[in-house]
């Protein structure tokens, strides 16, 4: 009979990696799979599961993830901490799915300069909308001074070196970003600007600059328009960032699944169904994110509501 180290080295080089579902609740989806004669192998952590893996009779496995629908409301939640560089930031997904993403809602309620340096960071993508206001900024191989104002959205590839000059008063900006604890590095030699070198690929995306273009009915449900921001072309797909805007009269729509869909409502309000009946009146600064599981719909919206609409088809490769 071999040793008990040898069985569970076995059954470690014979478990092939298990297909991954999230679940809005760990506990029920135990309960529920236990109630159908599936076991459970592993969990973690112990103290505050957020990953299970269970087994059918039939030899079946599976990973579920706990992955929370997240309402964050302006005004009626964290008001934020101080954070980099004397920036306040709000945590629009609190818990940030057990480490998967981060968005920010980040302010300079009294502008002026802020005291930055020349950075970069570790992530898969990261991106930036301005909500009100403006911001000076400096991106490695982009040129001068960059001026981003309402509506505008910077694509920040992974490792690409910028800098924080000033805002105006009353500014603040939308920052999303995977995964959600990454390394912020500083580039003490690197002064920028640094020239422009035309196209360049930082972590194989593409720096972008966006400002609203021309909106069009091709946002996957009826009654609003979007504009494609251009950034699932540069990031090749790991994450689409588009604009959109309510119709006068806009439809109840489905709104489709992703393995990360992240809403903002940059101004006006709308209302978001989940799979629990629940309706989510989510007013100028209100955020949802989205896990596949939740079954969301748009059941309304106000005359030229505008939101921002982040979509991650799967999840980006480490």
């Amino acid at each position: 009979m071999p040793k008990a180290s040898e069985r569970n080295a076995a059954s470690i080089t014979d478990m092939t990696e298990p297909t991954t579902i999230d679940v809005l609740d760990l506990s029920d989806a135990i309960a529920e799979y236990k109630a159908n004669g599936w076991v459970v192998l592993t969990i973690r952590p112990a103290d505050d599961p957020y990953e299970a893996t269970v087994r059918s009779p039939s030899g079946e496995t599976l990973c579920l993830r706990r992955t929370p629908i997240v309402v964050s409301r302006l005004g009626r939640n964290d008001e934020g901490h101080t954070g980099r560089a004397s920036m306040t930031y709000r945590d629009l997904i609190p818990g940030r799915w057990d480490g998967r993403y981060v968005a920010s809602h980040i302010a300079v309620p009294d502008g002026g300069e802020v005291p930055d340096d020349v950075h970069f960071h570790d992530v898969k993508f990261q991106f930036l909308a301005v909500r009100t206001g403006w911001v000076d900024v400096l991106y490695e191989g982009q040129g001068d001074t960059i001026r981003m104002q309402p509506g505008d959205i910077v694509l920040q590839p992974p490792g690409i070196r910028h800098r924080v000059l000033a805002t105006s008063p009353g500014f603040d900006i939308v920052e999303v970003g995977c995964p959600a604890d990454h390394l912020t590095n500083f580039d003490h030699e690197m002064t920028l600007p640094n020239g422009t070198y035309g196209d360049h690929s930082w972590g194989g995306q593409q720096f972008v600059f966006s400002s609203p273009g021309h909106f069009s009915d091709n946002w996957d449900h009826p009654g609003f328009a979007s504009d494609d921001s251009g950034i699932g072309a540069a990031t090749r797909g790991v994450v689409e960032v588009r604009r959109v805007k309510t119709a006068e009269h806009s439809e109840t729509s489905e709104l489709s699944p992703f393995t990360f869909r992240f809403i903002f409502v940059m101004d006006g309000d709308i209302n978001v169904t989940t799979v629990d009946g629940t309706v989510h009146h989510l007013e100028t600064g209100d955020s949802i994110a989205l896990p596949p599981s939740a079954q969301a719909r748009v059941t309304s919206g106000a005359e030229q509501a505008t939101l921002l609409d982040v979509l991650v088809p799967e999840t980006p490769a480490s």
